[in-house]
C-alpha cells in the first residue's frame, strides 16, 4: 500500500512539470474556511490543472486544527494531503482522489507521525442550471499501529488498536437567485476500530464500531459572481434527543 501511494504522488508531481503542462491549460485554486460542532476549525485548499477539455489533475489539503486530533499545543496535529483526477460527465464533475494522513488520530499512538493513514475518497459535484449538489465519500484507513510508552516508561510499545473512519455526505439545492441558493444536507461519520490486539483487552472492553453522528438539515448559501461563497447549514443529530449540528464554510476561488 505504501509503495502504491508513493508511486501515485511521483506521477502527480511529474505531471506538473513544465514539459507536461501546456501553456494553454488553465488552473484553479480554492481556499475554504470551515467550522462545525464536531471537527472544529479546519481550513482546506483545493486546486486543479486542466489537462484537456474533459480532464483535470486535482489536489487538496486539509489543516485539521482540533487539539484532540493531535498531542495538544500544536504537536502532532492531523494533516491531510491528496491528489487525483477530475473529469466532466454531463452536469456532473467526478473527482476520485487518494490522500495521505499525517498525525496520530488513525495510528492512535502518543506521537504524531508521517503517513498516519490513507484516505481514498470520491467527490461528485452537480451543476445544471439552478440545480446544485454534492456527494462525498471518504474511507480513512489506518496503516500501522502507533506507539506509546510502556508502563515502565522506558520503552515504546505498539498500541492495542487503531482508528478507521467512514465519512460521507450528500446535499442538493436550488438557486433562488444569482446570489442565493438553499437546499438540504445529510451527513454520517462512522467509526471502526482496526488492528485490534484482543489479548490487550479484558472481556467487554474491546473497542467496537459505532456511529459518531448522523444528521440532516437545511442549508443557505450566498454567492459572489467571482466564485466566492458563504454557506451555513444546521440540523438535528438523528437518534440523540435535543442534539443539533451546525457548520459554516466560506470559500474563495481564484
Amino acid at each position: 500500500m505504501k509503495n502504491f501511494i508513493y508511486a501515485m504522488f511521483v506521477v502527480f508531481f511529474a505531471a506538473l512539470a513544465p514539459s507536461q503542462v501546456r501553456a494553454q491549460e488553465t488552473a484553479s485554486f480554492t481556499v475554504s474556511l470551515n467550522q462545525d460542532v464536531f471537527f472544529g476549525f479546519y481550513p482546506t485548499v483545493a486546486g486543479s490543472y486542466a489537462l484537456s477539455d474533459q480532464l483535470d489533475l486535482s489536489f487538496y489539503g486539509i489543516f485539521w486544527t482540533t487539539p484532540s486530533f493531535g498531542t495538544g499545543g500544536g504537536g502532532g496535529l492531523w494533516t491531510e494531503f491528496g491528489a487525483g483526477v477530475s473529469f466532466d460527465a454531463g452536469p456532473l464533475t467526478i473527482t476520485p482522489q487518494v490522500g495521505i494522513l499525517n498525525g496520530k488520530l488513525l495510528s492512535n499512538g502518543e506521537f504524531g507521525r508521517f503517513f498516519d493513514g490513507v484516505v481514498p475518497n470520491l467527490t461528485v459535484d452537480l451543476s445544471q442550471g439552478r440545480l446544485e449538489g454534492q456527494l462525498y465519500f471518504g474511507y480513512y484507513k489506518s496503516i500501522t499501529p502507533g506507539q506509546m510508552m510502556s508502563p515502565d516508561t522506558e520503552t515504546l510499545v505498539p498500541v492495542s488498536s487503531t482508528n478507521d473512519f467512514i465519512h460521507y455526505w450528500a446535499n442538493l439545492g436550488y438557486g433562488l437567485s444569482p446570489v442565493l441558493s438553499a437546499g438540504a444536507h445529510w451527513e454520517h461519520l462512522y467509526f471502526a476500530p482496526a488492528n485490534i490486539d484482543a489479548a490487550a483487552f479484558t472481556p467487554d472492553t474491546e473497542p467496537v464500531a459505532a456511529d459518531l453522528y448522523r444528521w440532516v438539515g437545511p442549508y443557505v448559501q450566498l454567492s459572489h459572481p467571482d466564485g466566492h461563497s458563504l454557506r451555513f447549514v444546521a440540523g438535528a443529530v438523528l437518534g440523540e434527543a435535543d442534539a443539533s449540528f451546525y457548520k459554516m464554510t466560506a470559500a474563495f476561488s481564484f
